[in-house]
């Protein structure tokens, strides 16, 4: 049924020729029934004839191929970003990670073009691009010469991302390590260190959420988040590293608060083992002082599995997408709600 719904655009463009299970091979499998207008597309499949033509990267190639010069390749570029910028058939999350190639190659029209459809609202709602994807663009653009309106642009579209984070009762604190170990990039493909994911997500939900906001290593403290894009935060994090020293005490993130708090949310690579384990009696003392007993998430942005603290409304959270706070607010009411839900599905 759902084979049923792909045009001979969207076959071509997935059938996966580089996988170890084709589009070619799921068909063999299911055996969908063609409809007339599918009849042609489906034998082009079937016996390797359907190629992408029509996707940026087809046009790219395409344009490389053709030209004789290097002076000829880069025009044929420059043309194909402005056919693909300009007739909007580029998407949005190829259109983000081809920013930088669009700043090199293209022409100042099509540059421009391509940062109003990257900061188009409705583009942004449908894509559903994750804000650590904007700070990998942001990176790559920044090596870029004369790319200031783009550097803009970027931090714009990825506040306009974030702007529908919904609000959540009660007094949030945020807290974000800053130690030595979150100075490593969030992996070999990736330029974005995970101190700076921290910050990003750490400031966009302060923002949002009007929450108070804490930084912590080896000591903690308060820090004000003023009204400057969530993504500027992030690329300049920089400027706190080092405040609190290098070490990673989670003692801190629950000795410093002066106030109680509904929820902590803390993001972290999760290494924390200074004064010898988890703070387990720290939070118990945080609740008894404040007279309050707080959900705590606990982001892992390394994805070791650690838990530091495996306590009662404590939960270890691993990815950001916009599908957790519908998680926290099934957790807030129920801490089993995730199996529940699982159990409610009828198969």
């Amino acid at each position: 049924m759902a084979l049923g719904k792909f045009d001979e655009y969207q076959l071509a463009k997935y059938r996966g020729e580089s996988t170890d299970c084709k589009m070619v091979d799921l068909f063999n499998l299911v055996h969908p029934a063609p409809n007339d207008a599918q009849r042609e597309t489906y034998r082009k499949l079937m016996e390797g004839e359907l190629k992408s033509k029509d996707t940026w990267e087809s046009k790219l190639t395409q344009a490389g191929q053709e030209a004789k010069t290097d002076e000829e390749k880069k025009e044929l570029k420059s043309q194909a970003w402005g056919e693909l910028v300009g007739t909007g058939k580029i998407g949005y999350f190829a259109l983000l990670r081809n920013l930088r190639n669009i700043f090199e190659q293209a022409d100042q029209a099509t540059q421009a073009t391509a940062l109003k459809l990257l900061t188009d609202e409705r583009r942004i709602s449908k894509s559903l691009v994750l804000p650590f994807r904007y700070l990998t663009a942001y990176k790559a653009v920044e090596e870029v010469a004369g790319t200031q309106a783009a550097l803009e642009a970027i931090c714009a579209a990825c506040d306009i991302a974030l702007a529908n984070i919904p609000k959540l009762d009660g007094r949030t604190l945020v807290a974000v390590d800053t130690s030595g170990s979150m100075q490593t990039n969030m992996s070999d493909k990736s330029q974005a260190k995970r101190v700076e994911i921290g910050f990003l997500l750490g400031a966009a939900l302060a923002k949002a959420q009007s929450a108070d906001f804490m930084i912590f290593a080896s000591e903690a403290g308060y820090e004000t988040i003023g009204p400057v894009p969530a993504l500027f935060q992030a690329v300049s994090a920089d400027r706190l590293i080092g405040k609190y020293s290098h070490g990673t005490n989670f003692y801190a993130i629950f000795q410093k608060p002066n106030r109680a708090y509904d929820r902590i949310m803390i993001f972290s690579d999760m290494q924390g083992w200074m004064h010898g384990g988890a703070p387990d009696q720290q939070v118990a003392e945080y609740r008894r002082l404040h007279s309050c007993n707080p959900f705590i998430y606990s982001f892992d942005l390394s994805g070791y599995g650690t838990l530091m603290f495996p306590e009662n409304k404590v939960f270890a959270v691993a990815g950001f997408s916009e599908k957790i706070f519908k998680i926290m607010g099934l957790l807030e009411q129920d801490k089993e709600a995730l199996i529940h839900e699982i159990e409610n599905v009828v198969i």
